[in-house]
C-alpha cells in the first residue's frame, strides 16, 4: 500500500524546464518526446508563466506541423503553435519577445505558422471558403509583417510588405463580402468588405499595381462607389486606368455604373451631365446613358423627370452618332423626337373645339411641334441613308428601316396637310417627300 500511495506521488511530481533537455530533443528531431515533455512542464503550475517554456511550446508544436509524418496525426498543431506565440506576443514587451524569438528559435516557429498558414488559405481559397481562407491568409499577413518590421527578413526596408499575401488576404475577404451590383452597389457582409479594403490600401497607397491586381482596383473603385465616396472612387480609377491602359473597356464599365448608379432618374441626369462636360464619354457609354434614360418612365411617373430624361437621352445618342456615324444611333434620335410629336399630337386632338381657347391652345401645340417633326425628320432620314446603304444589314437594322419610313411618311403627310390650302409649293414638295418614303413601306426584308 504504501509502494502505491509513494509511486502515484512520484508519478505527479511537477516538472520543471530545462531548456537543454529540450534543445536536446529539438536537435534529435524527437519532436513527440520534446511535446511530451513540454507539455508536462507547463502544467506545472509553477512553470506555467515561464516565458522561455511558451517559447519552445510554439518552436515544438510549429515542428511537429511541418514534419511530413507527425503533421497530419497532428491537425491541431499549427494552431496551438500560432495561439502560444500569439499568447507570448500579447504578454511580453516588443524587445523581450523579439530576443525569445531570436534567441530561443521562435523565430522557426514564427516561420512556420507563417508559411503554413499561407498554404492553408490557398487551400481553402481553391474550395472557394472563403472566411476560413481569409483566417488563415490574415494571419500569415500578420507573421509576415512582424518578421520584416522586427529585422529578421533579408530585406533591409522594415516598412515592406508581402504583396502576395497582402493581396490574397483581401481576395478572400472581398469574395466573402457577397458584393452586389444592383441599386448602386451593396455587400452582405460589410465588415468583410471592410477587411478587404484594409488590405487594398496597404497596397495602392504604396502605388503597388502588379499584372494580378486588375480586380484589387476594380473592387476598390466599386467599394467607394458603394459607400458613396465619389472622390476616393474618382481617385482610384485614375490609378487603375494609369496602371491598367488595357482594361479600358472596363473602367468605362465602371464608370458607367457610377453614372447610372444611386436610382433616381434626377441623378442619373445629373451624373451624365458631369461626365460629360469632361469631354472623355465613350461610345460605349454613351449609349448606356441613353438607353437607360430612354426608358425613364420605368422608374419615375413625374412628367417632368421623364421630359428632362428623354431630352438627355437624345443628347447622349446624338454624341455616340457624332463618334461612330452609327445608323441605329440617329435613328433612335429620330424615334424619341417623334415620341415627343405624337404626344403633342395626343394633345392636339384633345383640345378639339370651336371655342377661342382651344384654337389658340392647338395653334400653339402645332408651333411646338413644327422643329420637332423636322428634327424627327433629319433624324431618321440619316438613320435611313445609313442603315439602306449598308451590305451586312441585321434584323434590328432591317426592323429599323421600315419603322424609319413609315415614320417620316406620316410626318411629310402631316406637314403636306398644314401646308394644304395655303402654301402650294410646300404641299407639293411635302407630297413628293410623303410618296416616296409611303412607297417603301414594309420593302425592306
Amino acid at each position: 500500500m504504501l509502494l502505491g500511495i509513494t509511486a502515484g506521488a512520484w508519478a505527479q511530481k511537477p516538472v520543471k524546464f530545462k531548456k537543454d533537455d529540450v534543445v536536446k530533443l529539438l536537435a534529435e528531431k524527437k519532436y513527440s518526446d520534446a511535446k511530451d515533455l513540454i507539455d508536462k512542464v507547463l502544467a506545472n503550475p509553477k512553470e506555467q508563466d515561464n516565458k522561455e517554456a511558451l517559447t519552445y511550446k510554439a518552436v515544438i508544436y510549429a515542428d511537429i506541423a511541418a514534419d511530413s509524418a507527425l503533421g497530419p496525426n497532428n491537425p491541431e498543431a499549427l494552431q496551438t503553435a500560432a495561439a502560444t506565440l500569439e499568447q507570448l506576443q500579447q504578454n511580453t514587451d516588443t524587445a523581450a519577445f523579439n530576443k525569445l524569438m531570436r534567441e530561443d528559435q521562435g523565430i522557426n516557429a514564427v516561420s512556420v505558422v507563417y508559411s503554413k498558414s499561407f498554404n492553408s488559405g490557398l487551400t481553402k481559397f481553391k474550395d472557394t471558403a472563403w472566411t476560413d481562407a481569409y483566417k488563415d491568409f490574415y494571419n500569415a499577413y500578420k507573421w509576415a509583417g512582424y518578421i520584416t518590421r522586427n529585422g529578421f527578413s533579408q530585406n533591409p526596408d522594415r516598412n515592406a510588405i508581402d504583396t502576395f499575401t497582402v493581396l490574397y488576404t483581401g481576395f478572400a475577404a472581398q469574395n466573402a463580402s457577397g458584393y452586389e451590383q444592383e441599386n448602386g452597389g451593396s455587400f452582405k457582409n460589410p465588415a468583410m468588405a471592410d477587411s478587404a479594403m484594409s488590405m487594398y490600401l496597404k497596397l495602392a497607397d504604396r502605388n503597388i499595381a502588379t499584372k494580378d491586381m486588375p480586380a484589387m482596383y476594380q473592387y476598390m473603385i466599386q467599394y467607394y462607389q458603394a459607400k458613396k465616396d465619389k472622390a476616393n472612387a474618382d481617385k482610384y480609377l485614375a490609378v487603375a486606368k494609369k496602371a491598367y491602359p488595357d482594361k479600358a473597356d472596363l473602367w468605362n464599365q465602371i464608370e458607367t455604373q457610377a453614372m447610372l448608379a444611386g436610382g433616381s432618374v434626377k441623378d442619373i441626369i445629373s451624373n451624365y451631365e458631369q461626365k460629360d462636360a469632361g469631354g472623355q464619354m465613350t461610345e460605349t457609354q454613351y449609349i448606356e446613358i441613353a438607353q437607360t434614360l430612354a426608358n425613364a418612365e420605368k422608374s419615375t411617373q413625374d412628367t417632368a423627370e421623364i421630359a428632362a430624361a428623354k431630352a438627355a437621352s437624345i443628347d447622349a445618342y446624338k454624341k455616340a452618332f457624332n463618334l461612330s456615324q452609327n445608323g441605329i444611333y440617329a435613328f433612335n434620335v429620330g424615334i424619341l423626337n417623334y415620341q415627343k410629336f405624337s404626344e403633342l399630337d395626343d394633345e392636339y386632338y384633345a383640345n378639339k373645339g370651336e371655342e377661342a381657347a382651344k384654337k389658340a391652345k392647338r395653334t400653339a401645340i402645332e408651333k411646338a411641334q413644327e422643329p420637332i417633326a423636322d428634327s424627327s425628320i433629319a433624324w431618321l432620314t440619316k438613320g435611313f441613308d445609313i442603315l439602306s446603304n449598308k451590305q451586312d444589314r441585321d434584323k434590328n437594322d432591317i426592323v429599323s428601316l421600315n419603322r424609319a419610313v413609315d415614320i417620316i411618311a406620316n410626318l411629310y403627310n402631316w406637314k403636306m396637310n398644314k401646308a394644304r390650302g395655303h402654301d402650294p409649293k410646300a404641299y407639293d414638295q411635302y407630297n413628293a417627300l410623303f410618296k416616296k418614303f409611303d412607297a417603301l413601306h414594309d420593302s425592306f426584308k
